[in-house]
């Protein structure tokens, strides 16, 4: 093809064909959440039914310190065929039994002028783990290396269990108001440090509903209002997912307004409400559906929270 002959026309050309040349990339779809699974155990014959379950849109939650390698490399496989985004556990506000030789380990190691003792507010009997106060660096900084590590597994995000530690340090009297809302923004504070590690992976934050508003309340009788997330809005670094465990199974002011406000961030679309519900509460089965349903909620059913690492959740009100 002959050029124009004069030389800007000329050059206008040139870059037209530069650009008419250049393929299109086309930008990654925004993931939508349609649906949720969990399982904690390792079981193959649970975990191929996981993977046969997995579609696009739903978030799947496992635990992978049970898991090889090859049993992850599979499920991660499965699932970004099927458009379904794995999402790992990680306890922020609790050290479990397997974590508590390697926490004391890397105090040893750094050299921590704090003790592990200093660290913990109570023991949860039913789980047999204990409460950290997330406000210590020292328990931050292992944080951060177990998430490094996680993340070397090619999983899409982290389910932040035990985030509702935040309601103990509410309520801990023996600290003094200051005290506790340290605490209580430190929790806020590592949530939105988490999620900006690395932005683009999913962030699923369970419980911690006392976070979620405009401001916490922290205190007794009399207190100080301090910032929350404020799902309702939109936040580079919140989390994309709230939980509400155990939905509907209490009632009360306080639990009916957090309802109203997940309704409300659900609306609003910039933090994705799931919902998780048990037979061994007094829940109807078919009222938890219909209620996440009609509110925009995300749902799944389990018989019990003790019971996560040895069946599946179901994503349908049939049995």
């Amino acid at each position: 093809m002959k050029l124009l002959s004069n030389p800007v026309l000329s050059l206008i050309f040139r870059l037209f064909l530069v650009i008419a040349a250049t393929p299109v990339i086309a930008e990654e779809s925004a993931f939508v959440p349609t649906g949720f699974q969990l399982y904690y155990g390792s079981d193959p014959t649970l975990l191929n039914q996981m993977q046969r379950q997995m579609r696009k849109g739903q978030v799947a939650v496992i635990e992978l310190r049970g898991l090889d390698q090859k049993q992850i490399s599979t499920l991660i496989e499965s699932a970004h065929q099927a458009g379904t985004k794995v999402i790992a556990y990680l306890s922020v506000g609790e050290l479990g039994q397997i974590e508590k030789a390697n926490f004391e380990l890397f105090l040893k190691q750094h050299k921590s002028p704090r003790a592990l003792a200093d660290m913990i507010l109570s023991k949860n009997e039913t789980f047999q783990s204990w409460h950290m106060d997330v406000s210590e660096k020292a328990w931050r900084d292992f944080l951060y290396q177990r998430i490094k590590q996680i993340y070397g597994q090619n999983v899409d995000g982290l389910f932040l269990d035990t985030v509702d530690t935040s309601d103990l340090y509410i309520n801990h009297r023996e600290w003094p108001i200051p005290r506790r809302a340290q605490s209580v923004s430190a929790m806020i504070d590592l949530i939105r440090e988490i999620k900006a590690l690395s932005p683009k992976k999913f962030i699923l934050q369970n419980r911690g509903l006392n976070l979620i508003g405009k401001s916490v309340f922290v205190g007794d009788a009399t207190g100080i209002f301090i910032p929350g997330l404020e799902l309702m809005k939109s936040h580079p670094h919140n989390p994309d997912g709230l939980l509400w465990e155990t939905a509907y199974a209490h009632t009360g002011d306080w639990i009916t307004g957090k309802e109203r406000e997940m309704i409300q961030i659900q609306k609003n679309g910039f933090t994705t409400v799931f919902t998780l519900g048990y037979t061994d509460t007094n829940v109807d089965r078919g009222q938890f559906f219909q209620k996440s349903r009609a509110a925009g909620f995300i749902p799944a059913w389990g018989s019990s929270t003790t019971k996560l690492h040895l069946e599946l959740t179901q994503e349908t009100n049939a049995d």
